[in-house]
C-alpha cells in the first residue's frame, strides 16, 4: 500500500507556480520513485522547492493538503520527500538570509560510541521535519539589532546579553531572554510569533519569566529555539554516527573548533593544548568570530565549541526511553532547560554531538548563547 500511495501521488500531483519558478516555464512532476525522489522539470538546481503533501485524497479537485515543507533541489533538479503521501510542488522559496535548510529525514540520536553519560542512551531514530536554522550562533550585532527594537515595543529582558565583539556570539542571556528575543525577531520582521503565555496562544510572550509549555507554542510560526532533536539532527550534518559535527574524522583539533584541548582524550588530537591560542586574549570570554572555522555538512558553524546553545526542551535524563519518534519536543515539564554544543571552555568530551547539558532557565554565563530556528516554507 505504501508504494501504491506514492505511485498514485504522481498522477494527482499538481504544480502551482511561484514567482521564481514561473520564469522558467511550466514545471511538472515528471517521475516519482519508490524511494521518494520527485523529478521535476524546470526547478532550478540549488533552489528550495516548496512541497505540499496530504495523506489521502477524497476525490479529484478536493483540497485536502495537510502539510507544507521546504525541500532542497539537487543538481539534477530532483527533490527528496520523506513520507508516503500525495504531493504537489508549489514553487520555490529562497533560504532566509543567514540561515541553512535542514532537510526532513530520519537520524539516529544519541551516543553511538557508548562513551557518554547514561542520558545519551538509548539510541533511537527520530524523523524530523524540515526547518531553517541560523548558520551562526546569534552574534552580538544581531542581538543588539533585535533587542533595541524590542525594548521600544513592550519587551523586557532579565539581563540582556554580552559579546566580546559585534561579530562574536552574544552570550550570558537567560533562556527566558533567548525565547523572548526570538519572538521580538519575529515581530520585527512582521512574522507571527511562536511563543505565548497561554494554551490559547493569544498572549504573546514579551515580559517576565514564563515557563512556556509545549502547547503554548505555534510550532509552524516565527523564530524559536530549536528542539534538542532538531539541534542534534542539524549538528550531525547528514553524517551518521559521528562523534563530532563533521564527517571524515571522529577527532577534534583547534583547527576545527574553539574549545579547551586536553590530551586526556585520545580523540583530541590538537597540536596545541588548553584554550584556543588564537582567542585566549583580552580576558574572558575567549569566544571566536562567527564563521571562523569550516562549516558542517548543512552549512552551519560552531556546532561544537565557541558557546553552548540554549535549546527549547525541558531536560529529563530518561527522556530518550520514551521520546516520540517524530518531531519530539521534550518533556512537558521540568526544572532545567537543555544546552547543546559545548563552548570555548569545554573539553572535547563536552563538544561531542551527542552530549547533553542543562541549566536553570534563569541562569546566564559567558559560555552560553543560542541560535534560532524557523519553520520551513516561510
Amino acid at each position: 500500500m505504501r508504494n501504491k500511495a506514492r505511485t498514485l501521488s504522481l498522477g494527482l500531483c499538481a504544480l502551482v507556480l511561484g514567482a521564481t519558478v514561473a520564469a522558467l516555464g511550466q514545471p511538472v512532476i515528471t517521475s516519482f520513485s519508490a524511494n521518494g525522489v520527485l523529478a521535476c522539470s524546470n526547478l532550478a538546481p540549488g533552489s528550495v522547492a516548496v512541497v505540499e503533501w496530504a495523506s489521502s485524497m477524497a476525490g479529484p479537485g478536493t483540497n485536502n493538503w495537510a502539510g507544507l515543507e521546504a525541500v532542497a533541489v539537487d543538481a539534477n533538479g530532483k527533490i527528496q520527500v520523506s513520507v508516503p503521501m500525495f504531493y504537489r510542488v508549489r514553487g520555490t522559496n529562497s533560504v532566509p538570509s543567514g540561515m541553512a535548510l535542514i532537510p526532513a529525514g530520519p537520524f539516529v540520536m544519541g551516543d553511538t560510541f557508548g562513551e557518554g553519560y547514561s542520558d545519551e542512551l538509548p539510541l533511537h531514530t527520530n524523523q524530523i521535519s524540515a526547518f531553517y536554522l541560523d548558520q551562526y550562533e546569534v552574534t552580538k550585532a544581531l542581538w543588539d539589532g533585535v533587542y533595541n527594537w524590542a525594548t521600544n515595543h513592550s519587551y523586557s529582558f532579565d539581563y540582556g546579553a554580552q559579546g566580546k565583539a559585534t561579530n562574536h556570539p552574544a552570550q550570558s542571556m537567560t533562556w527566558y531572554d533567548a525565547v523572548k528575543w526570538c519572538n521580538a525577531r519575529s515581530e520585527q520582521q512582521g512574522r507571527t510569533p511562536a511563543y505565548y503565555t497561554d494554551a490559547g496562544q493569544t498572549l504573546v510572550y514579551r515580559t517576565g519569566q514564563a515557563n512556556v509549555q509545549n502547547d503554548w507554542v505555534k510550532w509552524r510560526s516565527g523564530y524559536r529555539l530549536p528542539t534538542e532533536a532538531e539541534w542534534e539532527r542539524a549538528a550531525r550534518g547528514g553524517a551518521s554516527g559521528q562523534r563530532f559535527p563533521w564527517s571524515g574524522t571522529n577527532n577534534i583539533m583547534h583547527s576545527m573548533a574553539n574549545y579547551y584541548s586536553d590530551a586526556y582524550y585520545s580523540y583530541d588530537t590538537s597540536f596545541t593544548r588548553g584554550n584556543h591560542p588564537t582567542f585566549a586574549t583580552g580576558g574572558y570570554p575567549y569566544t571566536s568570530p562567527a564563521g571562523y572555522f569550516a562549516a558542517t555538512g548543512y552549512g552551519l558553524y560552531d556546532m561544537a565549541g565557541n558557546v553552548g546553545e540554549w535549546c527549547w526542551d525541558w531536560y529529563d535524563g530518561t527522556y530518550y526511553t520514551s521520546s516520540p519518534g517524530t518531531d519530539p519536543r521534550g518533556p512537558v515539564s521540568g526544572s532545567y532547560r537543555v544546552i547543546r554544543g559545548g563552548g570555548w571552555d569545554s573539553d572535547a568530551y563536552l563538544c561531542r554531538a551527542a552530549y547533553r547539558s542543562y541549566c536553570d532557565p534563569d541562569y546566564g554565563d559567558y559560555y552560553l548563547g543560542f541560535r534560532s530556528a524557523l519553520p520551513s516554507g516561510q
